[in-house]
């Protein structure tokens, strides 16, 4: 079975990148012939110049050198939907997901392209694990509400990555949905991508939104565990955290897998904790995006390692808890399991 695949997979986001891939090696490893659609997403808005121009150099060598090793064949480059109705590409099934790919403010223009709006009827769609990344339809879209439930409906299986998501497919659109786990926890490990794994005294940060309550208080973090921290992700220099900037896939992996202990806000900081078994916190933004983060971690039993605030950490020692990885993995495989008998029951 031919199988194209669409998703966020050319960015500069590390999570996103690997979610691609590890959607691709799992189908890669049942037999599939699997290739990506080359559609992009313009990252570039909100930023300096010369970050955008910084950004734009370093994403583009390691992204390509990322692909170029590491992904299926890309099919032929599309700049719209337009194009992508046009000349859709030749495959028995469209896949679509994981990530933020039915979030509208994300897509923006190419919103339909993730709803699998091009190609023939007859080619089975399915989607997996894909996120609205909100609780609700955003009501200015109250009027596409019927389009997209008609993409919707052409599917032969449905599955979301959040309870919202399962939740708003149902209430706005009218469709039942299945609820599975990022692609990034289909495949057991990633040893190919991260190698060998060097453990390092240190505290790694990987923070998307670096608000005042980060920068006032990781340092009664360093303090508790008595050692460096450093950020890793794009950021400017800043005091007494130790600087790397935008690290490929593999450094931002293999600094996460040999941390002592980890800060994220990230959605797919908090996959990789998991995986690779390390002690950590995340933090709650309150910007309505949350529900991804909150969802996984109680999934897990994590609620005790999920704070509204590192400020929070001064009045609490449940996060010094080590977190009982036995349990967890218990949680996770069950929901692995039934994660990967989903896709591999809708490609039947």
């Amino acid at each position: 079975m031919k199988i194209a695949i669409i998703t966020y997979h050319y960015s500069s986001n590390n999570g996103a990148v690997m979610q691609t891939y590890a959607l691709c090696r799992f189908l890669k490893e049942r037999g599939y012939c699997v290739s990506l659609i080359d559609i992009r997403q313009d990252e570039s808005a909100k930023q300096p110049l010369h970050v955008k121009i910084l950004k734009y150099i370093v994403q583009r060598y390691r992204i390509n050198k990322f692909i170029k090793k590491n992904y299926p064949p890309l099919t032929m480059r599309y700049e719209s939907l337009d194009e992508l109705k046009q000349s859709p590409p030749q495959a028995d099934c469209y896949i679509v997901g994981s990530d933020q790919v039915w979030n509208p403010d994300i897509s923006k223009s190419l919103r339909n392209a993730y709803f699998l709006d091009f190609g023939d009827e007859t080619i089975k769609r399915v989607s997996y694990a894909s996120s609205f990344g909100l609780k609700e339809w955003p009501s200015r879209l109250e009027n596409d509400i019927p389009e997209i439930t008609l993409l919707l409906n052409r599917f032969c299986a449905l599955s979301v990555r959040e309870k919202e998501g399962q939740e708003l497919c149902e209430s706005t659109f009218g469709l039942k949905s299945t609820l599975v786990l990022d692609p990034c926890f289909l495949n057991d490990d990633y040893v190919e991508i991260v190698g060998r794994i060097k453990q390092r005294n240190e505290i790694v940060c990987y923070k998307l939104n670096k608000t005042m309550d980060f920068y006032r208080n990781i340092d009664f973090v360093k303090s508790t565990f008595r050692c460096s921290a450093i950020l890793l992700n794009e950021n400017y220099p800043q005091k007494g955290l130790r600087y790397c900037f935008n690290p490929s896939v593999k450094k931002w992996m293999s600094r996460i897998a040999g941390a002592k202990f980890v800060v994220t806000d990230s959605f797919h900081g908090i996959v990789f904790c998991i995986l690779f078994h390390k002690q950590f916190i995340a933090t709650i933004n309150n910007d309505g995006k949350d529900s991804r983060l909150v969802n996984l971690m109680h999934e897990m039993g994590l609620e005790k390692y999920l704070i509204p605030s590192l400020e929070f950490l001064k009045n609490s020692n449940d996060w010094l808890l080590p977190i009982n990885y036995e349990e967890v993995d218990r949680r996770k495989m069950r929901l692995v399991e039934m994660s990967r008998s989903y896709l591999l029951q809708a490609l039947k």
